[in-house]
């Protein structure tokens, strides 16, 4: 009864993960600035990562829902602080693009 549970409760999670995995995936393509992509990347390595990796406990491996645990732990840290470099880096960009047509517009 139990493995039932955990394989329908697997199987949602996959189909949720997946998901918002493809519908990340069509928001980064198809966004027009950096930070709209970023905010539908953030979709996929958050929730999206997170439901595919939590989906490991159909498995009722041990070996396997550890290694995701500490995968879904890697993910949480990383994911902003890679987000936040991307974004930090965008900004500089359009700064130093903003200095470079100022100076270009004077007399």
């Amino acid at each position: 009864m139990i493995s039932i549970l955990l394989e329908i409760l697997g199987s949602a999670l996959l189909l949720i993960g997946l998901t918002l995995q493809t519908v990340s995936l069509y928001g980064v393509l198809r966004l027009p600035n950096t930070y709209q992509q970023l905010h539908a990347q953030g979709l996929a390595t958050g929730p999206g990562v997170i439901a595919v990796l939590a989906a490991a406990v159909a498995t009722e491996n041990i070996e396997i829902m550890a290694f995701a645990v500490l995968t879904i732990a890697f993910v949480t840290i990383t994911s902003p602080i890679s987000s936040h470099a991307i974004a930090r880096s965008e900004h500089h960009r359009q700064r130093r693009r903003q200095r470079h047509a100022d100076r270009d517009e004077r007399p």
